[in-house]
């Protein structure tokens, strides 16, 4: 095939297109016949996509891949992801893992935790870091200012969260932010409903009606949203708790109180 100068394109995953680098080769019957070239232009197209929902933080869809990037070959989509995830690995220290089911938690009869239910669901990925704990430093990834404090009250209201058996109310959690200066016009956040809605479009947060009140449509609940399942562990939240209040002293006690209050079994 031909070498053919490729458009790069990252600025909206709506106006992305796979380019030239993608195009078909034909063998004498018609049918498409990918050589070692082709496949590894499809995998560099899949990598650039992948590079370009995460800093969006967007879900990466199989569909989407399927569409503009792999077209009629789609079921050669494991065979690529494994490519891009090695590629991703090697360059980028990311991988792409499942993003999981939008379904609430429930209790596992057979863990004794609350697990999200399992259903059928449009496939979509993140791109999660290998790279080890002790490498996340700042000294070595460099973050601004407001992006940890984004991240700093995120975790906080993911911990709130978690601590009230992984679901609580929106008037609980606007109490809890009422409390810590996040206002409706806070001179750091801004306003406090759109911080809401930022962190449930990029998938840390779940919104929806009260379970317990499902006919006041202002009466609406949160909890962990795909994203947050996927990066984030409990040990992960337990940890940011303990560091926060926590002692030598206490840890331990303090920890098990932590798993009693999401909901797990501690006996």
């Amino acid at each position: 095939s031909q070498k053919r100068t490729r458009t790069i394109r990252d600025d909206s995953d709506d106006e992305y297109r796979a380019s030239s680098s993608t195009q078909r080769v034909k063998t004498d019957t018609g049918l498409t016949n990918w050589d070692a070239e082709v496949f590894q232009r499809k995998v560099k197209d899949t990598v650039r996509y992948a590079l370009v929902c995460e800093y969006k933080r967007q879900p990466i869809r199989r569909d989407d891949i399927n569409k503009k990037i792999l077209q009629e070959r789609s079921r050669d989509f494991n065979r690529v992801q494994a490519a891009a995830n090695r590629k991703l690995k090697h360059l980028f220290g990311f991988e792409m893992v499942d993003l999981g089911s939008k379904e609430k938690p429930t209790l596992d009869s057979n863990k004794n935790k609350p697990t999200p239910k399992t259903s059928n669901t449009v496939k979509a990925y993140i791109l999660s870091s290998n790279i080890n704990n002790s490498h996340r430093i700042p000294e070595i990834i460099h973050r601004s200012d407001e992006e940890y404090e984004m991240t700093g009250l995120l975790y906080v209201i993911l911990a709130l969260i978690f601590t009230n058996e992984q679901i609580m109310s929106e008037a609980d959690i606007i109490e809890h932010l009422d409390r810590l200066g996040v206002t409706d016009e806070s001179d750091t956040f801004g306003d406090r409903e759109k911080l809401l809605d930022t962190f449930v479009r990029q998938n840390y947060l779940i919104r929806s009606k009260s379970g317990n009140d499902p006919n006041n449509e202002n009466s609406r609940e949160y909890y962990w949203g795909t994203r947050a399942r996927a990066e984030i562990t409990g040990e992960d939240i337990m940890g940011f708790i303990v560091s926060t209040y926590g002692s030598d002293e206490n840890q331990e006690t303090l920890k098990d109180y932590i798993f009693r209050a999401a909901g797990y079994d501690m006996r």
